[in-house]
């Protein structure tokens, strides 16, 4: 947490410092995030049994000529593990064991990203912003720990540590801006983030990799400031 937090914070410190001129801002945002595809599926093979969690972070644009900007975003997800829907996928799945206690931190998902913003104004307080970045994507799998009832006889629990990876990720999308002041606005967005990872883990029988793909959909509030 005090990473992400250290680098919202220089993010913000750069953008005000090079940021010239009235169309160039600065964000915060929260968001409602929904995970999607594999990564939000409960299947037991390639599910990661992920449910709604939340999103924030911070932006910055540089708005150039016809509307066009560049911009760079920080965001930092959290996904909750469904430990029912787990257990019950682990319990059908395995004709041994015959119930189990699951216990999880959730997936933390932080991206760094920057691309291509264009303006189009609605009215003179409603602006419609879509934009294209790309970017690094740092995931990291839950602790999980389990509580193991067999039919005959097994361990009394056993544990899964995180793990992490980095790979490429792009996060198009695009918000709704209402202008409050000639300094400040609010915003509605909308952003689709998507990356393929691959995690590792050791294993009784070595070291193995699981691939994830990590997708999810985020709805939220911005406070949009004008420099």
């Amino acid at each position: 947490m005090k990473r992400v937090l250290l680098l919202i914070l220089i993010v913000l410190g750069v953008l005000n410092m090079r940021a010239e001129g009235d169309g160039s801002t600065i964000s915060l945002h929260g968001s409602f995030s929904v995970p999607l595809g594999d990564y939000g599926s409960k299947e037991y093979q390639k599910g990661s049994f992920t449910t709604p969690g939340v999103s924030f972070g911070a932006e910055g644009v540089w708005n150039f000529k016809y509307g066009i900007g560049f911009g760079i975003d920080v965001n930092y997800s959290l996904h909750p593990v469904d430990v029912i829907a787990l257990a019950t996928e682990m319990v059908n799945n395995d004709p041994f064991l015959t119930n189990v206690v699951v216990r999880s931190d959730p997936y933390s998902i932080l991206t760094i990203s920057g691309g291509i913003y264009y303006s189009v104004n609605l009215s003179d307080k409603l602006e419609l912003q879509p934009k294209l970045l790309l970017g690094i994507m740092f995931g990291k799998t839950p602790f999980q720990l389990f509580e193991p009832t067999y039919f005959i006889v097994g361990p009394e629990y056993f544990k899964i540590t995180s793990s992490r990876d980095q790979g490429l990720t792009y996060r198009p999308g695009i918000s709704l801006r209402y202008s409050v002041s000639s300094c400040v606005s609010l915003n509605i967005r909308v952003n689709y983030t998507y990356s393929d990872l691959s995690f590792g883990f050791i294993t009784s029988q070595g070291k193995e990799y699981r691939d994830k793909s990590i997708s999810f959909l985020d709805f939220g509030l911005g406070l949009v400031i004008h420099l």
